[in-house]
């Protein structure tokens, strides 16, 4: 029967996640091993910190940015490694069996992490405590969960609130949380064919200049129209302006339709 390492239960040690029977001997072992010990103490270390982090209820838009990047990520290739085939010769004798390798006293062979299940859950638990348990416990509950939409966001979130324009009809739907609005356009006048709606997001620093949230054809055609779009941090309005008809890359004047995120 193969004796377990008691290098590899450091981790498990500093979380109390050893059986009681392997306890003591683990802490005999650390006595007489200074590389164990450094290794306990920085595994301490970092349980005391779980102490002080507070959980946090992650923004919905986490989740659909995480994935964006990852569709945008390179990933490495393989690395190919092919292994050469011994082929003797009729006349070579059959290859002897290879001797016992002398290791170098200066030659440190890397150890795992964990040993045992325990130590997995254990580790787990950790990081769903310091990463907002949004991924790790979808992982280790076995479950898949739909990413949210932003209006499916918008139309759910505790935070949302319902602005009206200061000058115009429709309804501004704002939820902080999502990072998203949803703005329901009424009542704009049709424009000519060449004109078209635009809607922007304006910020609180007056350097920044205005984002384009997109196009509005169906209220340039006097209908209404709702469309939902993510904001920034300092994003303060939603404002509509009449543009040429292929939309323009700053807003012309006057604003026909503005609704203040407060």
């Amino acid at each position: 029967m193969t004796e377990p390492d008691l290098h590899l239960d450091t981790a498990a040690l500093a979380l109390g996640a050893l059986p009681p029977g392997e306890r003591p001997a683990v802490e005999a072992h650390i006595e007489t091993c200074e590389l164990c010990r450094a290794e306990l103490a920085g595994f301490q270390e970092t349980v005391a910190l779980l102490a002080t982090v507070s959980a946090e209820i992650p923004p919905a838009s986490l989740r659909r940015s995480v994935l964006a990047a990852v569709a945008v990520t390179p990933q490495l290739p393989p690395v190919d490694r092919p292994v050469p085939a011994f082929r003797p010769s009729i006349a070579s004798p059959p290859p002897e069996a290879p001797g016992p390798v002398e290791t170098p006293d200066n030659v440190h062979y890397l150890r795992p992490w964990y040993r045992r299940p325990v130590t997995w859950i254990a580790a787990a638990v950790a990081a769903v405590v310091i990463g907002g348990g949004l991924v790790a416990v979808d992982q280790f509950r076995g479950q898949q969960q739909v990413a949210q939409s932003p209006e499916q966001c918008v139309a759910t979130a505790t935070d949302r609130s319902e602005l009206t324009p200061a000058n115009g009809q429709g309804v501004v739907t704002y939820a902080p949380s999502c990072g998203a609005v949803t703005v329901d356009v009424a009542g704009l006048p049709a424009l000519p064919d060449d004109r078209t709606y635009q809607l922007w997001a304006l910020s609180d620093q007056a350097e920044v200049a205005p984002r384009s949230l997109g196009l509005l054809p169906q209220a340039a055609a006097g209908q209404p129209q709702v469309v939902t779009q993510m904001t920034r941090p300092g994003e303060v309005a939603v404002a509509v302006t009449a543009e040429p008809g292929q939309g323009s890359a700053s807003p012309t004047m006057p604003i026909v339709w503005m609704t203040e995120l407060a």
